[in-house]
């Protein structure tokens, strides 16, 4: 394993996957919105979590995005491959179809389905995966999905593990991630909640991944920006926006299928979602734009 690889930092978008009408991973518009995701700045791609169906799609689809992404980044920016399973097994059995296809950067949440043993049992999934794996490995902390916290004493520790490069923490509690980034000063943290990025990125978290960025790239990567030029004024007007823009998921039945209308209506995908998550109705899709012109103006005007 390479211990020397670079943090992560900046804006690093958590793709939707796009499919076509028959189910299949539409590669076409896939590499059509990571180059538009890369042109608006962004400093890596996320693919295969939550805003990117990896739970729903089947194991050839999630290799075929891992391996279209891959060749639509170009070595540009890193890719990193979501692998959410039910056991560390399992985890370590994606991991290496991934780096079968050249992946090198893997994002793993808490097994879920059973317990995983308590904060110890928690560190026991990270340090077996590090061990057994060549590339970079990032903890993802979501636990409305996985129904386990990482700690942020666990975070520390996690990030002392050699080939851990950094924690995701989607947890949407300010308290333990304010905890998180004063326990870890050497950076490593990483916000997956819009809601409070701004502060996260400015308290020392070292980027953000937000769903929103899938449209809006370039109002992220100006977001980032004036997080690291310490630029409250500017800091406290982008969250401002974030908080208007992120009304726009309530509109649909389901927010992944509100981030792909949002990226659908500027003609980078389909609309077309995995079973389960309805596309948005005629009359959510009006909901939506009747809300997003008069305030789609804070995400594009700089």
């Amino acid at each position: 394993m390479d211990h020397n690889r670079k943090k992560l930092t900046g804006i690093i978008p958590p793709l939707v996957t796009p499919l076509d009408a028959s189910g299949k991973i539409d590669e076409k518009a896939l590499k059509r919105l990571i180059e538009y995701c890369i042109q608006g700045g962004v400093s890596g791609i996320f693919m295969l979590g939550s805003c990117g169906e990896g739970a729903s799609l089947t194991g050839a689809q999630k290799r075929t995005a891992v391996k279209c992404a891959l060749e639509a980044a170009e070595g540009k920016v890193p890719v990193l491959a979501g692998v959410l399973e039910t056991s560390t097994e399992k985890v370590l059995e994606e991991i290496r179809c991934y780096e079968q296809l050249g992946a090198e950067y893997f994002v793993s949440a808490v097994p879920y389905y059973l317990s995983p043993g308590g904060q110890e049992g928690i560190l026991e999934h990270y340090r077996f995966l590090a061990e057994h794996t060549k590339g970079s490995l990032i903890a993802y902390n979501i636990p409305p999905y996985v129904h386990y916290d990482i700690l942020p004493e666990t975070m520390k520790k996690i990030l002392e593990i050699p080939g851990v490069i950094a924690v995701k923490d989607s947890t949407g509690d300010w308290s333990l991630c304010q905890k998180a980034l004063f326990l870890n000063e050497s950076g490593g943290i990483l916000s997956g909640n819009e809601d409070f990025c701004g502060a996260a990125m400015l308290f020392g978290a070292e980027g953000c991944v937000p769903c929103l960025a899938n449209a809006y790239p370039e109002f992220y990567s100006r977001f980032y920006r004036y997080a690291m030029e310490k630029n409250i004024d500017k800091i406290l007007e982008c969250q401002k926006a974030v908080v208007k823009m992120k009304k726009t998921l309530e509109f649909a039945g389901n927010w992944i299928a509100a981030v792909k209308y949002l990226c659908a209506r500027k003609g980078l995908i389909s609309l077309y979602t995995t079973r389960g998550i309805p596309e948005p109705d005629q009359s959510e899709i009006r909901k939506m734009e009747e809300y997003l012109r008069e305030n789609e103006k804070y995400f594009i005007n700089e």
